[in-house]
């Protein structure tokens, strides 16, 4: 069974269904199990490969971490899993002790953020949740060895208690397509950034590099490509720089690999409590050379910049000097671009991803 706090087109949901994809493959039975109706972005896709869905009404109040006890009781007893999977950290606690009680073998919780310590008395409610589900959560599952490291520091648990296992992509989709970036008479290099429009991503820093290039007569063409709560704040940033014509919100989209095909350049622009970047992994399968901010889980990514031009963090300056250099030197971002795409197919494949989350779970 695998938990997740709704079915929403970002990280965490994509993840569970390439679990589940892989899982039912294998020829496992996979639930999933909502905290939230709302929003429902990816239940055709878990429709489409046969998996059962359950959503729970916790209702309001403090009652309600009472009542995700008895309900996944409830749950595990009927369904027997042989181990749960939870992607809500901190909620894990509650769906863990009802696991547990109900007899499940194994429960682990995923970990793709780092410890918000910078939250002050939220974050030291947020570590109690973790430390009083230590004795029912098997492991903490980390997206990336920054995170491990982090969670061990932040939330005092011991290395037994943890391990990293790559996010992972869908190779198959992302490697088949060849670049397809126009070379038309009035070409304009077209950069993307693959997200969701929220603090935790820091679009911010690269729409006003791109106004510092346009400043300098540099002309290029921005794809923002996701949704989320601040693309009102996007949509006002882009119209006060007067960069209507050159960056271009084009909401959540299905079709990536065909995006990352038509990119000359691939930017992500992350802040310090990035896990792993999905998007990043993707471009580098794709083949798009890359240009990221220097925060943790992009310096891991991208092997110190072996893979992708690192730059200073928060930095409009440094990420358009970064834009700038990688479009002037195509030889030198085209040799990157390679090893990184040896470097996806080698360690970013689900069946890598899901067997070692099977082995954790022991289901395998």
């Amino acid at each position: 069974m695998i938990v997740l706090a709704s079915l929403v087109a970002e990280g965490c949901p994509q993840l569970a269904l390439q679990l589940a994809s892989y899982w039912k493959s294998q020829g496992f039975i996979v639930t999933i199990l909502c905290l939230e109706p709302q929003p429902t972005d990816l239940q055709k896709e878990f429709e489409d490969i046969d998996v059962s869905i359950k959503v729970l009404d916790l209702g309001k109040g403090l009652g309600r971490f009472f009542r995700l006890i008895i309900l996944s009781f409830s749950l595990c007893r009927t369904l027997r899993p042989q181990a749960v999977l939870s992607f809500p950290l901190g909620w894990h606690t509650f769906i863990a002790i009802g696991a547990r009680m109900a007899g499940v073998p194994r429960v682990c919780a995923h970990v793709g953020n780092l410890p918000p310590v910078w939250t002050g008395l939220s974050f030291i409610k947020f570590l109690v949740l973790v430390q009083l589900g230590r004795p029912f959560t098997h492991r903490l599952l980390c997206c990336s060895e920054y995170i491990c490291k982090a969670t061990k520091r932040d939330f005092y648990v011991g290395s037994r208690e943890v391990i990293s296992i790559y996010n992972a992509c869908d190779l198959e989709r992302f490697a088949v397509l060849p670049s397809i970036a126009s070379k038309h008479e009035h070409f304009r290099p077209r950069l993307g950034m693959v997200a969701r429009l929220e603090m935790h991503k820091d679009q911010p820093t690269l729409i006003h590099a791109i106004a510092l290039l346009r400043d300098r007569g540099i002309a290029v063409d921005l794809w923002l490509i996701g949704e989320g709560s601040h693309r009102p704040h996007l949509e006002g940033l882009i119209s006060d720089l007067h960069l209507a014509d050159r960056v271009y919100l084009l909401g959540s989209r299905r079709d990536i690999p065909n995006i990352l095909s038509q990119l000359d350049l691939f930017v992500f622009s992350a802040r310090a409590d990035e896990g792993f970047g999905i998007a990043l992994a993707e471009a580098m399968v794709s083949g798009v050379p890359i240009v990221a901010t220097d925060v943790g889980a992009c310096r891991e990514v991208l092997e110190g910049g072996r893979y992708g031009l690192l730059v200073e963090p928060s930095s409009p300056k440094a990420l358009a000097a970064g834009i700038s250099h990688v479009l002037a030197d195509p030889k030198s971002a085209r040799k990157r671009s390679d090893a990184a795409r040896e470097r996806a197919l080698r360690d970013f494949s689900v069946g890598k991803m899901s067997s070692a989350y099977g082995l954790e779970l022991g289901i395998y």
